[in-house]
C-alpha cells in the first residue's frame, strides 16, 4: 500500500512539475534562450517563482512522512496527494499571445526531465523514500528554478548542436555563390524596413527573406536551412540584438554585401546598460561589409547614425536634402501618405502609399534607394510600391464598418516609433481618440524618463487614455498628469482584456484608437 501511494504522489508531483516548467520553459523560449535573461526574469517575478501557498502546503505533508510512525508516513502521502491534485486543477494556464512551440530543443529539456524523474522513481523504491521525497517536494517548490538548472546541463549539447546548424547554413549559403545577402539591423523600424525592401527587390530580383521578427542568429540560420534554394538571388535578413556582438554572430555567417541602419536608439538597455554599446553592435553589421562591392545605406535622419564613425561606403536617405535620397513634398493624411523621392541624377518618384507615419516614409525611401542602387527601373520601383502593405501590428490601420478606426501599432516597443504612433493619432482631430498602451519596457534606468514623456506625448495626442498594467504605468500616469489632463478620462485596466473592455464601453462609431505596445508573455 506505501509503494502504491509513493509512485502515485511521484506522478502527481510530475504533472505538477511538468505544467509549472512549461510556463518556465515558455519564458526562456521568449527570451530566445539566454539563460541569464531567465535568470532576470525570475529575479524579477520572485514571488511566483517561489511560491508561497505551495511552499506552505507541502510542508505540512513533508513533516508527517518523515515521521518515525508509518501510519503518520501513510496520512502524510495521502494529504499531499490531495494537495498535488488542488495545485495541479488550480494552477491557471494564461492565455498566449507568442504561443509555446515544442522544438527539438525543448524536447530535449523534456528528455532530461524524464531522466531525472526515472533516477528520482528508482532511488524512492530502493533508497529510503522518505528522505527521496523531501528533494521531490523540494523539486516541485523549486520548478521555476529547475529550467534554470535544466538548462544549465543541457549547455554544452546545445552549443554543439548549435554550432552543426551554423555550420550548415554557411555552407549552404557557398552553394548559391552569386547570391548577395542584404542585411538590416537598428533599434527600430527593422521588421517594416525588411518587408518594403522585400516586396520592392521581387520586382527584379528572386528573393528570400527572414520571416516575420526571426532576427535572432538561429532565426536567421533556420531560414537558410529550411527556405533557401540555388534560385534565390538576394536574402534579406533582419538582425536583431541584445547584447554586443550579436550582430557579429550573423553576420560572420551570412557576410552581408549591402547593410541598412535604420537608427540607434535607446532600446533593450537592460541589456545594453548605455547608447554606446547599442550603437557598436548596430554598426557591427556595417563593420561587416566588405570594402570595395559595400553599401551601407543609412538614415540621416537619426542624429545618433550621423555622429557615428563609418568607414564603409554610405548611401544616405532620409527627409531632407542633407541626403543622397529623400523625400519631398511629404502629405499625410488619415487615409495614408504621399510624397516624391528625390533619386541622385534622375527624375523624382513620385509615392501614394496607405502607410501611415513619417518612419514608413523613411523605409520606403530606403527602399528606393537600395532598388536603385541594384539596378531596378522606375516603373518596377512603382509597381513595387503599389503592393506595399502595412506590416501586421505595426501601425497598421483597421476600418470597422461602423465608422470607428483602430490603428493596430501592438508591435512597436521603441521610443521613436511610439512617438510617432501617437502623432498620427493626433492627426484624426474630428475624432474621438483613444489611446491603449502598457508603455514601453526593456529601457533599463532610462524606463522613467522614457514612460514619462511618453506619457506627456499622449495627453496631448488622446481624448481618452487606458493604462495597462497599474505598477509598470506610474511614469505614464505621472507624465500625463503633468499635463493637467482630467482623471475622469484616464482608466488604468489590470490587463489587455480588462483594456479592451473598457475600450467597447467609450467607443463610438467616430472613435479612432491606438494600441501601442502589447506586452509580450514574459510581462505578467
Amino acid at each position: 500500500m506505501e509503494k502504491v501511494l509513493l509512485n502515485f504522489t511521484l506522478i502527481l508531483i510530475f504533472t505538477y512539475f511538468y505544467r509549472v516548467t512549461r510556463h518556465g520553459l515558455h519564458i526562456l523560449q521568449l527570451e530566445n534562450y539566454y539563460i541569464d535573461r531567465y535568470a532576470v526574469w525570475m529575479k524579477r517575478y520572485l514571488s511566483k517563482v517561489l511560491n508561497i501557498k505551495t511552499i506552505i502546503l507541502l510542508i505540512i505533508p513533508s513533516i508527517l512522512i518523515l515521521s518515525s510512525d508509518e501510519i503518520v508516513t501513510r496520512i502524510g502521502l495521502i494529504i499531499e496527494i490531495f494537495i498535488l491534485l488542488y495545485l495541479i486543477f488550480s494552477f491557471q494556464k494564461r492565455k498566449e499571445k507568442k504561443p509555446f512551440v515544442v522544438t527539438a530543443r525543448i524536447k530535449r529539456v523534456y528528455t532530461t526531465y524524464l531522466i531525472l524523474f526515472a533516477l528520482l522513481v528508482f532511488f524512492a523504491n530502493t533508497l529510503n523514500f522518505k528522505y527521496v521525497m523531501i528533494v521531490a517536494n523540494v523539486c516541485t517548490v523549486l520548478a521555476y528554478t529547475f529550467v534554470y538548472i535544466v538548462s544549465i546541463i543541457n549547455k554544452p549539447l546545445e552549443k554543439s548542436i548549435r554550432r552543426g546548424f551554423c555550420k550548415k547554413a554557411k555552407n549552404k549559403l557557398q552553394e548559391v555563390p552569386n547570391l548577395k545577402v542584404v542585411g538590416i539591423t537598428g533599434s527600430y523600424g527593422k521588421t517594416s524596413t525588411k518587408y518594403i525592401v522585400n516586396t520592392i527587390l521581387s520586382q527584379k530580383y528572386n528573393t528570400l527573406m527572414t520571416p516575420e521578427s526571426y532576427n535572432t542568429t538561429m532565426g536567421v540560420v533556420r531560414t537558410i536551412n529550411e527556405k533557401l534554394t540555388p534560385m534565390h538571388q538576394l536574402f534579406i535578413c533582419e538582425m536583431g540584438a541584445k547584447y554586443v556582438g550579436d550582430i557579429k554572430e550573423i553576420t560572420d555567417i551570412v557576410n552581408p554585401t549591402y547593410g541598412i541602419l535604420t537608427a540607434i536608439g535607446p532600446q533593450h538597455l537592460d541589456t545594453f546598460k548605455n547608447l554606446e554599446n547599442v550603437r557598436k553592435t548596430k554598426l557591427e553589421l556595417i563593420d561587416s561589409l566588405p570594402d570595395n562591392e559595400g553599401l551601407a545605406f543609412v538614415n540621416w535622419e537619426d542624429e545618433n547614425i550621423r555622429n557615428s564613425k563609418i568607414t564603409k561606403k554610405m548611401v544616405k536617405y532620409g527627409l531632407s536634402q542633407g541626403a543622397d535620397y529623400y523625400a519631398t513634398n511629404i502629405h499625410i493624411t488619415e487615409r495614408g501618405s504621399s510624397f516624391d523621392v528625390v533619386i541622385p541624377n534622375k527624375n523624382k518618384i513620385s509615392i501614394k502609399t496607405r502607410l501611415l507615419g513619417d518612419l514608413n516614409i523613411l523605409n520606403i525611401v530606403c527602399a528606393i534607394a537600395i532598388a536603385d542602387k541594384l539596378g531596378l527601373s522606375e516603373e518596377e520601383i512603382k509597381i513595387g510600391v503599389k503592393y506595399i502593405r502595412p506590416v501586421p501590428h505595426r501601425l497598421e490601420l483597421k476600418q470597422n464598418p461602423n465608422g470607428n478606426i483602430i490603428i493596430d501599432d501592438a508591435y512597436n516597443s521603441n521610443v521613436k516609433g511610439a512617438k510617432m504612433a501617437l502623432e498620427v493619432l493626433k492627426s484624426f482631430e474630428n475624432k474621438k481618440r483613444i489611446l491603449i498602451t502598457p508603455g514601453i519596457v526593456e529601457l533599463g534606468n532610462d524606463s522613467v524618463k522614457i514612460n514619462k514623456d511618453l506619457g506627456r506625448n499622449a495627453a496631448d495626442s488622446a481624448d481618452f487614455i487606458i493604462l495597462v498594467g497599474a505598477q509598470q504605468t506610474i511614469p505614464i500616469y505621472n507624465g500625463i498628469k503633468e499635463k493637467n489632463y482630467l482623471d475622469e478620462n484616464i482608466y488604468i485596466a489590470e490587463n489587455l482584456q480588462d483594456a479592451l473592455g473598457k475600450m467597447n464601453s467609450i467607443i463610438t462609431n467616430n472613435s479612432v484608437v491606438l494600441l501601442e505596445n502589447d506586452l509580450p508573455d514574459n510581462y505578467l
